[in-house]
C-alpha cells in the first residue's frame, strides 16, 4: 500500500506538468463579446470551447422546466469560439450550450456570461438590460478611491439584512428591504443600509442574492 501511495506521489507532479501544457496550447480568445449580444432583431452568442469538435445552442420557452423549443448548430469561429445567431425577438427565452469531447456530448451549461438565470441557475435568459435598469443607471459612479486598498467591503445577506423583527423595515427579507431609509430598531439604531453608511462602508458584496 505504501509503494502505491508513494507511486501516486510521484506521478502527480508529472500529471500537473502535463496538464499546464495542455492549456498553455489552447489558443487565447481576447475579444470582448463572450456570451450573448441581445438586439430585438438578433441575438448573437458566442462561447469559447477549445476542445470541442461541435456546439450547440439549447433554446426553452421555461427557465428550468419543459424541453428544448429549438436546437441551433453553432459554426467555429477564431481562437478557440463557436458563435451562433438567432435571428428573431429571444427577449424571455431561456438558453444553454452543450458540446461535443472526444465524440461524447457533454451534459448543457448556462452561460458564464450571463446577466440573468433562471432558477436554480439552471439556464441562462435572454434578457434587455435597457429594460431593467433603474431610471439614470447609466449615470451612476461607483465612489472615488485614491487607492483600491481603501475599499471597505462587507459581506451581506439580502434576507439576513432586514429580517429581524425589530428591524424596523416593513419588507423583511426583501430586496426593497434594502432600499428603506431612516429605519431604526427599537432602541433607536439606525438599521439596513443607514446602519452600514454609519460604518463607513464603501462597497457591499450581495451573497446568495439570485435565489431568495
Amino acid at each position: 500500500m505504501k509503494k502505491v501511495i508513494l507511486l501516486i506521489w510521484l506521478i502527480i507532479p508529472f500529471m500537473t506538468k502535463a496538464q499546464n501544457n495542455q492549456y498553455a496550447s489552447y489558443p487565447e480568445y481576447t475579444g470582448g463579446d463572450l456570451g450573448l449580444h441581445y438586439a430585438p432583431e438578433k441575438s448573437s452568442f458566442r462561447i469559447w470551447a477549445p476542445t470541442a469538435t461541435k456546439a450547440q445552442l439549447l433554446l426553452y420557452n421555461d427557465g428550468l422546466a419543459g424541453t428544448v423549443t429549438q436546437t441551433i448548430e453553432m459554426r467555429k469561429s477564431q481562437s478557440g469560439t463557436w458563435i451562433a445567431s438567432v435571428k428573431k425577438e429571444l427577449k424571455g427565452k431561456f438558453y444553454a450550450f452543450r458540446v461535443r469531447v472526444d465524440n461524447k456530448w457533454l451534459q448543457e451549461v448556462p452561460d458564464p456570461y450571463a446577466k440573468s438565470v433562471g432558477v436554480n441557475g439552471k439556464r441562462a435568459m435572454v434578457v434587455d438590460l435597457n429594460d431593467t435598469d433603474p431610471v439614470d443607471w447609466s449615470k451612476d459612479k461607483s465612489p472615488a478611491l485614491s487607492n483600491l486598498t481603501d475599499a471597505i467591503i462587507y459581506e451581506l445577506h439580502v434576507r439576513d439584512a432586514s429580517i429581524a423583527v425589530n428591524s424596523g423595515i416593513k419588507n423583511k427579507g426583501k430586496f426593497l428591504g434594502l432600499t428603506e431609509q431612516g429605519t431604526k430598531s427599537n432602541e433607536g439604531l439606525s438599521t439596513g443600509l443607514d446602519h452600514l453608511k454609519e460604518l463607513g462602508v464603501t462597497h457591499i458584496h450581495l451573497l446568495k442574492y439570485y435565489e431568495i
